[in-house]
């Protein structure tokens, strides 16, 4: 996907960072990274979820209160 991925421990915790030149993505897992970075290569620079967004999947798989 033409990021360069690293490692590193920050306070003993492990941190994972995906970057290119004009993107940096840090999570604490190789999953949850990939996750961040998909998100944003799907949806574009606008990639967070609307309130309504939300909503929707809340109400679809009933987790609303």
């Amino acid at each position: 996907m033409g990021y360069d991925v690293s490692r590193r421990y920050d306070d003993g915790r492990e941190w994972w960072e995906a970057e290119t030149e004009a993107l940096e993505f840090g999570a604490e897992d190789p999953l949850s990274l990939l996750g961040l970075v998909a998100l944003r290569e799907q949806r574009g620079a606008v990639w967070h979820a609307s309130d309504a967004e939300i909503e929707a999947v809340m109400q679809e798989f009933g987790l609303c209160s």
